[in-house]
């Protein structure tokens, strides 16, 4: 009796986690692509840090691709497949200085921003992608959020 006790309490509790995991999980990644060796990567992340800072909301995740070295390179590969981004990572792995925003629930990139992006726009398209309250103005112009073309092609194709 103590087994099945102790069996069913274990359930309990790893299903208690597995929704209180779920419940915590974002809305939308915002994947920065970058490398120690790229010339624009400073001024793009200096204006993600700022836009991030004005989203600041537990729906928003920034995750970082880093393929500096083969050691980062390899964490990264981790880290997009933990939060099931490998579409993304496979595409433009290597390809640095932007920004891409992913749903994470259908995995759709929903723009890319790079260092000429306005930092109050940028923060309103994050805005925008998560649900949150942003200007409608700025939001709604997703034709500046264009990314760029596939870095990573199947070269039998």
């Amino acid at each position: 009796m103590k087994k099945i006790t102790a069996l069913l309490g274990t359930a309990i509790l790893c299903a208690t986690a597995a929704t209180a995991n779920a419940a915590e999980r974002p809305d939308i990644y915002v994947v920065k692509f970058r490398a120690n060796d790229c010339a624009n990567c400073a001024v793009m992340e200096s204006k993600l840090d700022n836009a991030m800072n004005m989203v600041r909301s537990s729906k928003v995740e920034l995750v970082t691709i880093d393929t500096s070295n083969a050691l980062k390179w390899e964490v990264s590969a981790h880290t997009a497949f933990d939060r099931n981004i490998t579409k993304q990572y496979n595409k433009w792995a290597g390809l640095t200085g932007f920004t891409a925003v992913i749903d994470r629930q259908s995995g759709r990139t929903l723009g890319c921003l790079n260092d000429n992006a306005d930092v109050y726009k940028t923060a309103n398209f994050i805005k925008a992608a998560a649900g949150l309250p942003h200007d409608q103005a700025v939001a709604n112009r997703t034709g500046q959020f264009r990314c760029p073309a596939a870095h990573n092609v199947d070269p039998g194709k």
